[in-house]
């Protein structure tokens, strides 16, 4: 089964690098509070099942994946996000804007805004690129040597140029690019939507740093990474299928595809899917939990994989005793 581990964790749990002008998402560290005393209640779904045809496109047929959270006087909505969009993923559901609007603060998984192109340039060429001696054709199979240059050059950029990098930072840079040739911007993300509709209105705050998930996305063995760019560059066509698949089923709501395609791309992947999600899970927990204990009303988007699942954000806070329910559309 191919894997498009990067393509797939850029849409659906990475707000890393735009490659094309190296912007780094980033997020501030929850502070510290009390554990709440848990009471349990089970994850509430109150939306019926999408009508036909609600694969096929955006407008009113959008379901996306969105929760609210409610703990005393606090109320957390969670929209789970596609970190690239498309024009048929709008308008959003109703109800995720109206919730967002009566929302005082706007929670990110990474404030693309807080780190400047420079610097981001700076932690990639500290963490993405080998030291002098060594480059990216001692650390990948023959079939990716030989598959490279071509996929490379079919999105702009050359196979000598990458040789710098670490299979990571290529998957990174490659997928981006595959991202756009599909028609998925990263100005059209649904946390990029949001921000733009908080810029001068509410307070935006964020989960993670960008050092944070660099190292995370770094500390993988490049042995997973490599065996990733592989299954990408040769066979692409099977890649941007998966791609569109996440977006069909994003657009439906169907947290079930969704949760099937992040295993698939992480089974043979334990030390990506622990550092990436399970581990990146655990800290947005956390940081959703401070703002639990407040008063306030706050909209939360990350990657869509965060959400789902076993081990996603959702599932932990229902566990934790904070009354959970999946929010319809129509609401």
């Amino acid at each position: 089964m191919l894997r498009v581990r990067f393509a797939a964790a850029f849409v659906l749990a990475l707000g890393v690098v735009h490659a094309q002008d190296t912007q780094v998402v980033t997020l501030p560290a929850p502070p510290e509070g009390m554990a709440p005393k848990p009471t349990v209640h089970a994850v509430a779904d109150d939306t019926p099942a999408p009508p036909a045809g609600a694969t096929a496109g955006g407008s009113a047929r959008t379901r996306g994946l969105f929760w609210k959270v409610t703990s005393g006087a606090a109320t957390v909505y969670l929209a789970g996000s596609l970190h690239f969009g498309s024009p048929d993923m709008y308008p959003l559901p109703p109800a995720m804007e109206s919730a967002f609007r009566a929302s005082s603060v706007l929670v990110v998984e990474v404030d693309i805004g807080a780190m400047s192109p420079t610097k981001a340039m700076g932690l990639m060429a500290t963490s993405g690129t080998y030291p002098p001696g060594d480059s990216l054709w001692n650390h990948v199979s023959e079939r990716t040597r030989s598959a490279l240059p071509a996929f490379a050059a079919q999105h702009g950029l050359s196979a000598d140029m990458l040789a710098h990098f670490r299979p990571w930072a290529v998957d990174l840079l490659l997928a981006s690019q595959m991202m756009q040739s599909a028609g998925m911007r990263p100005d059209l993300g649904i946390d990029m939507h949001f921000m733009g509709e908080a810029r001068g209105a509410k307070r935006v705050e964020a989960l993670e740093t960008a050092e944070q998930q660099i190292r995370a996305i770094s500390e993988v063995p490049d042995r997973e990474h490599a065996r990733a760019l592989e299954d990408v560059v040769t066979d692409p066509g099977r890649a941007s299928q998966i791609l569109t698949n996440l977006k069909t089923a994003w657009i439906a709501g169907d947290t079930a595809a969704l949760e099937a395609l992040v295993a698939d791309e992480f089974k043979d992947a334990p030390e990506s899917r622990r550092r990436l999600l399970d581990d990146r899970n655990t800290r947005m927990t956390a940081g959703v939990e401070d703002y639990l204990r407040g008063g306030e009303t706050v909209f939360v988007v990350v990657g869509g994989a965060h959400l789902i699942g076993k081990q996603g954000v959702v599932s932990r806070l229902a566990a934790k005793g904070y009354t959970v329910k999946r929010v319809s559309s129509a609401n």
